[in-house]
């Protein structure tokens, strides 16, 4: 059989094989049956069974039975063997990382686990969406490390109860051109542990950081496995999922790489077959009532090809559905029925040019407030500023570098950027002279003020950064242009959050990391 060759070389421990805290063996008190080439058994500490843990080799879901065994046909491309964390055990952590699974050797067929007990089910959590980090040189790794990390940590440290987080892919940057895995994968996995970030960060895998030199072999049988492999190494299982309270999170890679000719560039957000087959046997093991949070890099909305719709019809049997995605480097709220999609700005921005992205929304990341089956509370956090700035408002008048305007351009209009809002459930009111004088028209835009810093200032690609309209700009006509202006934006649990201070053309608005706040909130 040949082996794939990986073009991952870390330094010397810093690569693992995966998480098991027992070095004996429980007694294998079931009989395995022929076939069945991967099996095991799960234990608490005490080498008790444990028995209902969903095991998976990532193409088929199997349950322990009561003596903790676990068996099934290993499938000739697996590469782990990992369980699903359940609500009453804690999350292992190795090297700083949460760690629920052992690579697959070539001859050895049983593979055990040991669970640790939680002192009690955590019915009310938070969850941290960290989308694209994307980092592919130094400087941009460094950015990393002393903006986002240092924000993350002292965020979470004043939230009560447990803190959880995911990214949404896209840790590195690699390209066809480019391959920096050896490079910036083993520091800001480094970054990423618990003891670094404040928090145990799990992973979901991005069109970027896939392997820019994959090869097809014997154990990765088609090119979008092979590209896989690198993270994989690294960060565990791409397609996986684990319980907290009254929540089943599941992380998938929802790119594709099609090109035969082996161009990583050459890809489609979407999920194959098999893909298909592991989650619909893992969400058959999870009650209709609780609430699913799918994570992805490349959003879902609308789309139908590659088994998108597929995926969203088997998320709508469930009663609460959300899905959190990012990939977009914009913020877009979407909602498909009962679904509700969060397409988070990334904490890199415009890839590291600013402290933007390319539709204004700051660097920042999504905190989530999880009690029961219900998401009661969200919000975006701007990098080095306040969970409570959410808007930014502009003069239509204004002219930006390179010439850039809204389209409304008289005295007496203004436009806010709310990057969070969606269109069913906020109501943005507008004061004037501390009166109330109606509410903001939701529309499409381009962020002038954006586009002109990052293709008028840094002369940033047009097509990519000064283009596209976003549709979280809101847009009103004064009664009078000289008044004292405060927009009031509520969210649909009734928060408040004011803008009265418009951002200007001036240097000193700039969106550069010289005009960040010295220290984060």
């Amino acid at each position: 059989m040949k082996r794939i060759i990986y073009s991952l070389l870390f330094a010397a421990g810093a690569l693992f094989a995966g998480c098991s805290d027992d070095d004996t063996q429980a007694p294998l008190n079931t009989p395995i049956q022929e076939g069945n080439n991967l099996y095991g058994v799960v234990t608490d500490p005490n080498g008790a069974p444990v028995g209902g843990i969903v095991v998976s080799d990532g193409f088929s879901c199997v349950a322990t039975d009561a003596n903790g065994v676990y068996q099934m046909p290993r499938h000739a491309d697996a590469f782990h063997v990992f369980y699903r964390i359940p609500a009453d055990r804690e999350i292992p952590m190795s090297e700083g990382r949460p760690c629920f699974w052992q690579r697959l050797s070539k001859t050895q067929e049983r593979y055990d686990f040991v669970l640790m007990p939680q002192q009690a089910v955590e019915t009310d959590f938070k969850l941290v969406c960290i989308a694209d980090p994307q980092v592919q040189k130094d400087t941009d790794l460094a950015r990393f490390k002393e903006e986002s990390v240092p924000d993350i940590r002292a965020h979470v440290s004043t939230l009560e109860g447990p803190v959880y987080g995911i990214t949404l892919g896209d840790i590195i940057f690699n390209e066809r051109s480019k391959d920096v895995t050896n490079q910036m994968m083993p520091p800001i996995a480094l970054a990423m542990r618990e003891s670094e970030i404040g928090l145990k960060l799990f992973q979901v895998m991005g069109n970027h950081d896939n392997c820019m030199t994959p090869t097809v072999t014997d154990e990765s049988s088609n090119f979008d496995l092979a590209g896989r492999r690198n993270f994989e190494y690294k960060f565990g299982p791409c397609d996986y999922s684990f319980d907290r309270g009254n929540a089943h999170i599941v992380a998938m890679d929802d790119v594709l790489l099609t090109d035969e000719k082996h161009n990583p560039s050459d890809y489609e957000g979407g999920f194959t077959d098999a893909q298909v087959e592991w989650l619909r046997q893992d969400l058959s093991l999870v009650p209709k009532e609780k609430l699913v949070i799918f994570c992805v890099h490349i959003p879902l909305r609308n789309a139908t090809s590659f088994n998108r719709e597929t995926v969203r019809n088997l998320l709508k049997e469930f009663d609460n559905v959300h899905i959190m995605a990012g990939h977009t480097h914009y913020a877009q709220n979407y909602i498909d029925g009962d679904v509700y999609e969060h397409i988070h700005g990334a904490v890199c921005g415009a890839w590291w040019k600013s402290t933007i992205n390319v539709d204004g929304t700051p660097n920042g990341y999504g905190v989530y407030d999880i009690s029961g089956s219900k998401i009661e509370n969200w919000y975006y956090k701007p990098t080095r500023l306040s969970k409570d700035f959410q808007i930014r408002m502009y003069r239509g008048e204004t002219t930006f570098a390179g010439g850039y305007k809204f389209t409304y351009t008289a005295s007496d209009e203004i436009v806010a950027n709310i990057w969070n809002s969606d269109d069913r459930n906020w109501k943005v009111e507008v004061y004037e002279n501390g009166n109330k004088t109606g509410e903001m028209t939701r529309e499409k835009s381009l962020d002038a003020w954006g586009a002109g810093y990052h293709v008028g200032v840094l002369s940033a690609n047009p097509d990519s950064h000064g283009k596209t309209t976003y549709d979280h700009f809101y847009h009103y006509k004064l009664k009078d242009a000289k008044a004292a202006v405060e927009i009031r934006a509520t969210d649909c649990f009734g928060k408040v959050y004011t803008q009265n201070v418009f951002t200007t053309a001036a240097e000193t608005d700039y969106p550069m990391v010289d005009n960040y706040p010295a220290i984060a909130e």
